[in-house]
Parts: structure tokens; C-alpha cells; sequence
């Protein structure tokens, strides 16, 4: 579990600080101090190492905590080789950059090598934990049930890319090769993230002593058929980015996801969040959070700032159940006894921040503001002006909450290990 939760650490700072780059280069009075043509290279960064593996490092880890020992250990050896090249390819800008959707790639054979190592790695780690996952898929333990779920979600995500690599045409234009190229995996990978999702919330309930919803186990068995049908478009349709495939992908989003997380999040806010305790409150603000992103999706229209608005409203959610979940695996791991004050207050920072970064995002969209543009030369309007601010001091504070959550993490590591190797040097 060790080098898999250290991953997910070391992920999670590096998308953070290219978060904060990416934000600064839209704030205005801070953009042109940036060098824009860094821009996209940075946002790939933080896409692909905080949302992507990050994520995914998270959930191997807790395969690892619940499932039992995997058969091969050592495939995080090829993990952390991914992210390194993945995130050298960002900090140099090398290559071209291509912000196609769910897997925005960097044009580079360094990138691309990175990116094969972390999904040979993944890859293996689902294998190793597919024979428990299908002996323990209608478990009692919601945690076993929900993760079981999770690694046969993940086969079919790898499975799915590796099926579009073999059916996509290589086409002269990148970004459309790309976006066909990821557009079917890559919703299966977004309800990998609502099993990850489901996850948390069930973790945090038990740990601040409530039960977990006893429906929560059977919703998420929901996750599985539009997964299933997305391998087997993959299989037969001709162009996966085609109205069509586009139409049951949408069915997907507001169906295969929706249904599942939003009733599960309606059960945990009545029977688990707001308790009073540190646990419970963070599942509450979560769960808020997720509301919040989620039904931001139901309301976009066009291409414009709503659309990050949503997915950053959902993935922040996920992001702020997971630090927590890190505070409890450091004491649990044995790197921290207690919480600091400021440390307490660290996922309240962040989700406050976050819920301004959406709202500003959504807003500046819903006033036409495109997406995926730095700079400030777009901004035609006082309200677009306003919430862009909005946006901006929302990522300062999240980003702020993001670097004590790093900071903290990182020094409670680093200290533990001077004082055990004082220990070891005493007579």
C-alpha cells in the first residue's frame, strides 16, 4: 500500500503546483508576468498528474489496504517512471501540447512513454486483484464491495484504450485523433472516479462512526452496464466521437453516474454527514461539493467555462475526501498522532476556495467566457471580469489548502523517518 499512497502524494503536489500555474495565466493583473506559451503544457500537467494518476494511485492503494496482497508488488516501480517522464514533459514543454478531452496529451515520445509505464502499471495492479474482486463483488463490507467494483471497472477503462488504439485511424489532424482516440475510455474512466468517489464517502462514514448506507453497495453495482456498453461500441462503431456515440455517452453522464451518486449522496447527507465530528463534516462539505459540480453538468450548454466548472466541482470532491483519508492513513501508518489546528482547517480552506473557483468558472461561462484560453483578452464584460476575479481568488485559497495538505503530508513523512533513523542510531 506504502509506495502506491506515496505516489498519490507526490502526484497531488505536482498537479497542485501546475494548478496554480494554469490559474495564475488566466487571473487578471497576474497573467502577462506568465509566459503563455506554457499555458496548455501546464494544464496538461495538472490534468494528467493530479486527476489522473493521482487518483488512480489512490485507489491501487486502497486495493492493496482491503482486497489483500496482490501476487506482483513491484509494479509501482513503473508507475513512478510515468509520472516522472509525464511530469518532465509538462515542466520543459516539450513537444506539442493537444487539450483533447479526458486524457489531454502532450505530443512527445517522452510523454507517451510515461503515460505506457503508469498504464502497464495500473494494468498489472487490476489483474493481480481481479480474482478477489469477483469473489467479494456482492460483499457485506461495502468498502470491499464498492473497490471490487472498482478494479472490474478499471480493466474494461485499460482494455477499452487499448482497443481504441488498435481502431482509430491515424488521422492528420492531432486533436481529433486524440479526441477519438480517448473518447469512449475515457468515460469509462470517469466512472472509475464515481466508484472512487462512492468509495471515500463510505470510508469517511465508517471512520466517523456511522454506518454506510446499506443501498449504497447495490447503487453502485449500477456503474458497471454503460462501461460495458462503451467496450463493446468500441468494438463495432466506425468514429467514437459521432453524434450518436456522443448522444449515449451524454445518457451515460446524466444516467450510468448520475443515478448512483446522486441518490447515494441524498442517503449519506441524511444519515452520515454533519454529525459533528471532523470526519463526518468533511463527508458533508464533499457531498456539497459534489452536488453542486454535478448538477452544473446538467445545466451546460455550448463549449464555454461551465464545462471545467462541473468536472472541478466533481473532482474536487473526490480530492477533499481523499486528503482527509490521508490524515487517517498517516496515523494510521503510524506518521502522525494527532491533527494541527491549521491542518484541521485545511479541507475547509480548500473546499471554500473550490466552491469560488466553480461558481466563478460557471458564471464567467454562462456570460461566454471559452475554456481552455489564458490570458484576459477575451474578457468582454463587467459580470465575465467579476467572476473571473471570483475564479481567480478561489484557486488562491484552494491552492493555499492544497500546499498545507502537501506540506504537511510531506514533512510528517520526512520527520518520521529522521526520528526512526535516531532511533536506530541510539545505542
Amino acid at each position: 500500500m506504502r509506495p502506491w499512497f506515496f505516489l498519490f502524494v507526490l502526484s497531488i503536489g505536482a498537479g497542485g503546483f501546475f494548478a496554480l500555474l494554469t490559474a495564475l495565466a488566466r487571473t487578471p493583473g497576474v497573467s502577462s508576468l506568465l509566459p503563455g506559451g506554457l499555458f496548455y503544457h501546464w494544464l496538461i500537467g495538472h490534468v494528467d498528474l493530479a486527476l489522473i494518476i493521482g487518483f488512480l494511485s489512490f485507489l491501487i492503494a486502497q486495493w492493496h489496504r482491503i482486497l489483500g496482497n496482490a501476487k506482483f508488488k513491484g509494479s509501482y516501480v513503473f508507475a513512478y517512471l510515468g509520472f516522472f517522464l509525464i511530469f518532465l514533459s509538462a515542466l520543459l514543454g516539450l513537444g506539442t501540447p493537444v487539450h483533447n478531452n479526458y486524457v489531454p496529451t502532450i505530443d512527445h515520445p517522452l510523454f507517451f512513454a510515461g503515460v505506457s509505464l503508469f498504464g502497464f502499471a495500473y494494468l498489472l495492479s487490476a489483474q493481480n486483484f481481479l480474482k478477489t474482486s469477483l469473489t467479494k463483488l456482492l460483499s457485506r463490507d461495502p468498502l470491499e464491495s464498492i473497490l471490487s467494483i472498482s478494479v472490474i471497472l478499471s480493466l474494461i477503462f485499460v482494455l477499452s484504450l487499448f482497443v481504441s488504439f488498435l481502431r482509430t485511424p491515424h488521422l492528420k489532424e492531432t486533436y481529433l485523433y486524440f479526441e477519438r482516440l480517448y473518447w469512449l475510455p475515457g468515460h469509462v474512466h470517469q466512472f472509475v472516479n464515481a466508484s472512487l468517489l462512492l468509495y471515500s464517502w463510505s470510508f469517511l462514514s465508517r471512520i466517523s462512526g456511522k454506518e454506510v448506507p446499506g443501498a449504497v453497495s447495490k447503487l453502485s453495482l449500477l456503474l458497471i452496464p454503460f462501461p460495458i456498453l462503451y467496450f463493446i461500441l468500441q468494438l463495432f462503431v466506425e468514429n467514437s466521437i459521432s453524434e450518436e456515440v456522443k448522444t449515449i455517452t451524454t445518457l451515460g453522464y446524466a444516467v450510468g453516474v448520475g443515478v448512483p451518486t446522486l441518490i447515494s449522496a441524498v442517503l449519506f447527507l441524511l444519515k452520515s454527514a454533519f454529525k459533528g465530528d471532523f470526519f463526518s463534516n468533511i463527508l458533508g462539505l464533499s457531498v456539497i461539493i459534489y452536488i453542486l459540480g454535478a448538477l452544473m453538468g446538467y445545466l451546460i450548454a455550448g463549449s464555454d467555462l461551465r464545462i471545467p466548472a462541473h468536472y472541478h466541482g466533481v473532482i474536487a470532491s473526490i480530492l477533499i475526501s481523499l486528503m482527509v483519508l490521508t490524515y487517517h492513513h498517516l496515523r494510521e501508518l503510524g506518521f502522525i498522532k494527532d491533527l494541527p489546528k491549521l491542518v484541521k482547517a485545511q479541507p475547509y480552506l480548500y473546499g471554500v476556495g473550490m466552491i469560488l473557483f466553480v461558481m466563478g468558472l460557471f458564471w464567467s461561462g454562462y456570460f461566454g467566457a471559452p475554456r481552455k484560453t489564458p490570458g484576459t483578452g477575451y474578457i468582454e464584460s463587467m459580470e465575465v471580469y467579476i467572476f473571473m476575479l471570483l475564479m481567480g481568488l478561489g484557486s488562491v485559497l484552494s491552492v493555499l489548502g492544497g500546499i498545507i495538505f502537501v506540506g504537511f503530508v510531506l514533512y510528517s513523512i520526512i520527520k518520521r523517518h529522521e526520528f526512526r533513523r535516531e532511533e536506530e542510531a541510539q545505542p
